[in-house]
């Protein structure tokens, strides 16, 4: 059975908000052969205010800008966050979409000269979903072709973060923020997030970096513990410290109650799982309506609707059986 999906809100932006994240990103998992040109001193984020002229602003996504080469002309980065379920098969189209309404706000608010190129920009897209990314990268694979086509076809790429399907060999070590955040979302207990986040309060032990350090035990409250620890109600967090603490105190004290309750919604949310996707292979994507009733249903119905699958020539003659 795969992991269960990480839910997220502003705290996992709030992560990217941070420069010494956004270095270790690039860093540790674009690792572009140019590297070493980038001035991560200069790094500053850009508001995204543009997009709102054009198109709904995505709250979770990110821009970030920094100078490179010896002239210190200014290079872009933008990150988009995306943790929905399913994979989005147009997102190439969609994060160029983006791109392009970055370029037409610095060209309308004339920063670039006129004798000069458009500055650089590495689109990046950090997912989470339950299954493996497999949407194309990128956009001419989006668009029919035909014989001497070819030349007219966009030229953009993405670069696609699986952070859920990660191979371990990618996680360590463990000397980097982004990969400690990363090791958390695939983390599947107790004792593994205290050892990640002891190796996380070694990494971020300077005072500078306490506003972060406060960031990702609000993300780990938010997003993480509520994930693995079902039905306990976790305090608030000022500090990684704290979370590291919390766990350690609360772990010993839990009532095996809890324990137990958490147990049989992880083992009711894999039957969910299982059945969702035997009716995807025989009927294709839920629609979510029938997504709901699946996700809320009991035991007994679940096993009502393993024994009509097979039998139902449709979606409604399951479910309204």
């Amino acid at each position: 059975m795969r992991k269960r999906q990480v839910p997220h809100d502003g705290s996992y932006r709030r992560l990217f908000s941070h420069a010494r994240m956004v270095r270790d990103l690039i860093e540790r998992y674009v690792a572009p052969p140019w590297v070493d040109r980038l001035d991560f001193s200069t790094l500053e984020m850009v508001p995204a205010h543009y997009v709102s002229e054009e198109l709904e602003q995505r709250e979770s996504d990110v821009v970030w800008r920094l100078r490179y080469g010896p002239e210190g002309d200014w290079f872009y980065v933008y990150i988009l966050i995306e943790f929905q379920s399913e994979v989005f098969r147009f997102m190439a189209i969609r994060v160029l979409t983006y791109v392009m309404l970055l370029y037409e706000d610095l060209i309308r608010k004339k920063r670039v000269a006129r004798s000069r190129k458009l500055p650089p920009v590495v689109p990046i897209v950090l997912y989470n979903g339950e299954r493996p990314w497999t949407a194309p990268l990128q956009v001419a694979e989006l668009i029919e072709s035909m014989p001497g086509h070819g030349r007219h076809l966009p030229r953009f790429e993405i670069l696609v973060i699986d952070e859920g399907h990660l191979p371990r060999e990618r996680l360590e070590p463990l000397d980097n923020p982004v990969a400690g955040v990363f090791q958390l979302e695939q983390s599947r207990g107790v004792e593994e997030m205290r050892r990640i986040i002891d190796s996380l309060l070694e990494i971020l032990g300077d005072p500078e970096l306490r506003e972060l350090r406060r960031d990702m035990a609000t993300w780990l409250r938010r997003a993480v513990l509520p994930a693995r620890l079902p039905g306990i109600v976790i305090p608030e967090l000022q500090d990684l410290q704290e979370a590291k603490t919390m766990l350690a105190e609360r772990a010993a004290r839990w009532p095996k109650e809890w324990m137990a309750e958490g147990y049989e919604k992880g083992r009711l949310d894999g039957q969910r799982l299982v059945l969702s996707e035997q009716i995807e292979e025989l009927f294709g994507p839920l629609e979510s309506r029938y997504e709901k009733m699946v996700a809320s249903a009991s035991e007994t119905r679940l096993k009502k609707w393993r024994k009509g699958i097979l039998s139902a020539a449709t979606l409604d003659d399951l479910f309204e059986s």
